[in-house]
């Protein structure tokens, strides 16, 4: 991994880093992890790392993570705003979603420009269900979103 780009290979990792000025010392080495699921965009690994997809053969396309996952994790990455408070982790864990409600504020409480609030309820791989918090504000030409997932009171 260089510092844009991620390689399967040291002879392309090496082209990479030459590309991101990334010193040959710096470029980070990982053989025992797996690539689980990629995306044009976006890779996500064994050792639950997100990365860019940007440097992988196009041959490499495993697709391990649920639609809903996918959904959500694009929509984070594709969005201002960096990793979701919940975790890449938690993200990829998402099975499905099951309901979707708009969130209402109680009054004098809703956070500074927030546009749009959502409860998701998600069920996750080891079939537990939870709940996350999406929130979505536009940002000129793109906007942020933000993921966290909310404990339950039992």
């Amino acid at each position: 991994m260089t510092r844009r780009y991620v390689a399967v290979t040291w002879t392309e990792a090496l082209r990479l880093a030459a590309l991101d000025q990334t010193p040959w010392s710096e470029i980070r080495q990982a053989e025992e992890v797996q690539l689980l699921h990629r995306e044009e965009w976006w890779a996500w690994w064994s050792d639950e790392q997100l990365t860019t997809a940007i440097g992988l053969p196009e041959s490499l396309c495993p697709e391990t993570l649920s639609t809903d996952a996918v959904s959500l994790m694009s929509e984070v990455w594709e969005s201002f705003s960096p990793a979701p408070q919940c975790g890449w982790g938690t993200l990829a864990r998402v099975k499905a979603v099951l309901r979707r409600a708009n969130w209402s504020h109680p009054q004098g409480t809703v956070p500074d420009r927030r546009a749009v609030t959502e409860l998701l309820i998600v069920q996750f791989t080891d079939d537990s269900e939870g709940v996350l918090q999406c929130w979505r504000r536009a940002l000129g030409e793109g906007y942020e979103c933000h993921i966290e997932r909310l404990q339950s009171d039992d």
